[in-house]
């Protein structure tokens, strides 16, 4: 089979591995479930993965700017170096919810990076990695969470697109969706918690956790 993109990070071919709707800009629209194609608008974005170094790569678009990537997942400290975190392509998480991976929510890029491919992504741009690691509290736990509970309802990221005020019942595929959405959300969420802060847990014992925290230096 042929390969739809090269990697820009290892030279390697990469195969479609999902297809998301485009991220809506204002509230009048309700976030399409990116699991329903009859509700892609036609600007969803085709995301491919490398099979050599597993990071994910989205389709067309022209170039990948890298310097650019590396700035949007980087912190840059006084001293010159970086404190990175991204989310792991290859992390359980990940592979659980392809297109309702929670983390997609947060994805401003046109890479989602693994382990090998940030440290690739950092050669590149003249850093060497330090101290890789992976989040065990905070942003990785609640995709976990997102992810597993975006099985359960009719509009992914469900909580978190209500709290931001993009969806309410007004753009909601409809009201009963809406509600049905609520409810499950609300009675499954301590039950969900339950097996998705363990699951996290052994991800980060394989490798494989949901947002990769590094240091990098000048090489």
């Amino acid at each position: 089979m042929n390969p739809a993109t090269t990697c820009p990070l290892c030279g390697g071919s990469a195969y479609g591995w999902i297809t998301i709707p485009a991220r809506e800009l204002h509230p009048s629209v309700g976030m399409p479930s990116p699991v329903d194609p009859d509700e892609v608008t036609g600007k969803e974005r085709i995301v491919d993965r490398c099979a050599d170094c597993d990071s994910g790569i989205e389709r067309g678009r022209g170039p990948i700017d890298l310097a650019a990537e590396l700035e949007a997942v980087s912190t840059r400290r006084d001293d010159g170096s970086l404190l990175i975190a991204a989310p792991n392509r290859s992390s359980l998480q990940a592979g659980i919810g392809s297109e309702g991976w929670a983390a997609l929510a947060e994805w401003r890029t046109r890479l989602l990076l693994s382990p090998k491919g940030l440290e690739l992504l950092a050669r590149d741009q003249g850093y060497e990695l330090e101290r890789v690691r992976f989040q065990i509290w905070g942003r990785a736990q609640v995709w976990m969470w997102q992810t597993l509970t975006n099985g359960l309802t009719l509009h992914p990221n469900f909580l978190h697109e209500v709290r931001a005020g993009r969806l309410t019942p007004e753009n909601a595929r409809s009201r009963f969706a809406y509600v049905a959405d609520f409810v499950a959300s609300v009675l499954a969420a301590p039950l969900v918690a339950l097996v998705s802060f363990p699951l996290e847990l052994i991800g980060i014992v394989l490798r494989k956790g949901g947002l990769i925290v590094a240091e990098a230096r000048r090489a």
